[in-house]
């Protein structure tokens, strides 16, 4: 029931809403059923606390799976969210770009890392560019871990080129003691592209 609520996105007080109903009819029959048997105060009492238990527990049970499953599903989107968020796009069959767009944090990074090394080694790239034009501004923990991508990716044989170096990030590497000259740079994506075509050409 909790399943099915989470994915036709409806709210838990319809399924808690029906558990009370339930619990009101049966309560009736119990109420009519200890009447027509003649039942004592004391039986009658046990039967109702034991049933209001089983009731009380099937609302926790469903709360609490909803809970699980909405989050769950939550966690889930979020994670496509970010997939999406660091997109590997293949040019040619050598280059790869991947755009990035907005802020830049440590969790977002985690992806780039998985996203950058499964489809470089998936596409069987020998170049990747990485396109920070649309990112404002990244601290020193982002920065870090951007170039262990680019060491990454360079260990499976991506040679990676990087483009649209904001003044701040330019910064930040250099406040990071970052070897830039390692790895080559260009202001613009179009730079970028043009560089990794020439030289793709160059060993035809």
């Amino acid at each position: 029931m909790a399943n099915l609520l989470v994915n036709y996105g409806l709210p838990l007080n319809l399924a808690l809403e029906e558990i009370i109903y339930y619990r009101g009819v049966i309560g009736e029959i119990i109420k009519e059923e200890a009447k027509n048997n003649d039942f004592s105060l004391d039986a009658f009492y046990q039967i109702i606390s034991h049933f209001n238990s089983i009731v009380d527990n099937a609302i926790q049970f469903v709360s609490k799976s909803y809970v699980k499953d909405y989050t769950e599903k939550i966690n889930y989107a979020q994670y496509a969210i970010d997939e999406l968020s660091v997109p590997v796009v293949r040019m040619t069959e050598e280059i790869g770009i991947l755009p990035l767009v907005g802020d830049l944090d440590t969790k977002r990074a985690h992806y780039l890392m998985e996203s950058a090394l499964e489809k470089g080694s998936q596409y069987k790239l020998e170049w990747l560019i990485i396109d920070l034009s649309a990112v404002p501004i990244i601290d020193t923990m982002v920065a870090d871990q951007l170039f262990k991508v680019i060491a990454g990716l360079q260990l499976i044989g991506v040679e990676v080129v990087i483009s649209g170096i904001r003044p701040e990030i330019a910064q930040t590497m250099v406040n990071l003691e970052i070897k830039v000259e390692e790895v080559k740079s260009f202001s613009s994506l179009h730079q970028a592209v043009q560089y990794t075509n020439s030289f793709t050409e160059s060993l035809m």
